[in-house]
Protein backbone atom coordinates (compact mmCIF):
# COMPACT_ATOMS: atom_id res chain seq x y z
CA UNK A 1 0.00 0.00 0.00
CA UNK A 2 1.34 3.14 -0.78
CA UNK A 3 1.32 5.55 2.35
CA UNK A 4 1.99 8.81 0.01
CA UNK A 5 -1.17 8.23 -1.39
CA UNK A 6 -3.46 7.80 1.77
CA UNK A 7 -1.33 11.23 2.95
CA UNK A 8 -2.19 13.10 -0.23
CA UNK A 9 -6.01 11.97 0.01
CA UNK A 10 -5.95 13.37 3.47
CA UNK A 11 -4.76 16.54 2.74
CA UNK A 12 -6.86 16.98 0.04
CA UNK A 13 -9.73 16.17 2.13
CA UNK A 14 -9.17 19.14 4.78
CA UNK A 15 -8.75 21.58 2.22
CA UNK A 16 -12.01 20.56 1.00
CA UNK A 17 -13.31 21.16 4.45
CA UNK A 18 -11.12 24.16 4.99
CA UNK A 19 -12.48 25.71 1.34
CA UNK A 20 -16.16 24.60 2.37
CA UNK A 21 -15.98 26.32 5.31
CA UNK A 22 -14.92 29.78 3.49
CA UNK A 23 -17.60 29.32 0.87
CA UNK A 24 -20.56 28.46 3.61
CA UNK A 25 -18.82 31.59 5.89
CA UNK A 26 -19.71 33.45 2.46
CA UNK A 27 -23.04 32.48 1.75
CA UNK A 28 -24.53 32.58 5.40
CA UNK A 29 -23.02 35.96 5.47
CA UNK A 30 -24.78 37.22 2.28
CA UNK A 31 -27.95 36.23 3.09
CA UNK A 32 -27.70 37.59 7.06
CA UNK A 33 -25.79 40.55 6.48
CA UNK A 34 -29.04 42.78 5.50
CA UNK A 35 -30.29 41.91 9.23
CA UNK A 36 -27.78 41.65 11.36
CA UNK A 37 -25.45 43.88 9.67
CA UNK A 38 -21.49 43.92 11.00
CA UNK A 39 -22.00 40.66 13.52
CA UNK A 40 -22.73 39.03 9.80
CA UNK A 41 -19.07 40.13 8.66
CA UNK A 42 -17.27 39.54 12.14
CA UNK A 43 -18.83 36.40 11.99
CA UNK A 44 -17.82 35.82 8.18
CA UNK A 45 -14.05 37.51 9.30
CA UNK A 46 -13.90 34.51 12.03
CA UNK A 47 -14.47 32.01 10.07
CA UNK A 48 -12.76 32.76 6.83
CA UNK A 49 -9.81 33.12 8.87
CA UNK A 50 -9.84 29.39 10.50
CA UNK A 51 -10.48 28.22 6.87
CA UNK A 52 -7.38 29.40 6.12
CA UNK A 53 -5.23 28.13 8.59
CA UNK A 54 -6.55 24.87 8.09
CA UNK A 55 -5.17 25.50 4.30
CA UNK A 56 -2.08 26.17 5.45
CA UNK A 57 -2.30 23.87 8.10
CA UNK A 58 -2.74 20.82 6.42
CA UNK A 59 -0.08 21.60 3.52
CA UNK A 60 2.19 21.43 6.47
CA UNK A 61 0.75 17.92 7.82
CA UNK A 62 1.01 17.04 4.11
CA UNK A 63 4.99 17.92 4.13
CA UNK A 64 5.23 16.74 7.04
CA UNK A 65 4.01 13.54 6.14
CA UNK A 66 6.51 12.77 3.12
CA UNK A 67 8.81 13.26 5.68
CA UNK A 68 7.90 10.50 8.31
CA UNK A 69 6.42 13.02 10.34
CA UNK A 70 2.90 13.58 11.85
CA UNK A 71 0.90 16.76 13.25
CA UNK A 72 -1.68 18.67 12.58
CA UNK A 73 -4.16 18.03 15.65
CA UNK A 74 -5.53 21.29 16.15
CA UNK A 75 -7.06 20.87 12.68
CA UNK A 76 -10.65 19.74 14.18
CA UNK A 77 -10.51 22.53 16.46
CA UNK A 78 -10.54 25.06 13.88
CA UNK A 79 -13.08 22.94 11.71
CA UNK A 80 -15.45 22.81 15.28
CA UNK A 81 -14.83 26.56 15.72
CA UNK A 82 -15.51 27.77 12.37
CA UNK A 83 -18.53 25.76 12.25
CA UNK A 84 -19.84 27.33 15.71
CA UNK A 85 -19.00 30.61 14.59
CA UNK A 86 -21.53 30.13 11.76
CA UNK A 87 -23.86 28.73 13.62
CA UNK A 88 -23.99 31.48 16.09
CA UNK A 89 -24.15 34.05 13.27
CA UNK A 90 -27.06 32.19 11.96
CA UNK A 91 -28.99 32.14 15.37
CA UNK A 92 -28.41 35.62 15.92
CA UNK A 93 -30.12 36.75 11.78
CA UNK A 94 -33.29 34.38 13.41
CA UNK A 95 -34.01 36.03 16.48
CA UNK A 96 -36.96 38.59 16.04
CA UNK A 97 -35.88 42.09 15.49
CA UNK A 98 -35.59 44.90 18.13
Amino acid sequence: MDRGAQNERTALAWQRTALAMIAGSAVLTRLTVGRIGPLALAGMAVTVSLGLVVLVAARRRYQQGRRGRTGGAGLPLAVVAGTVTMIVVELLALLPPG
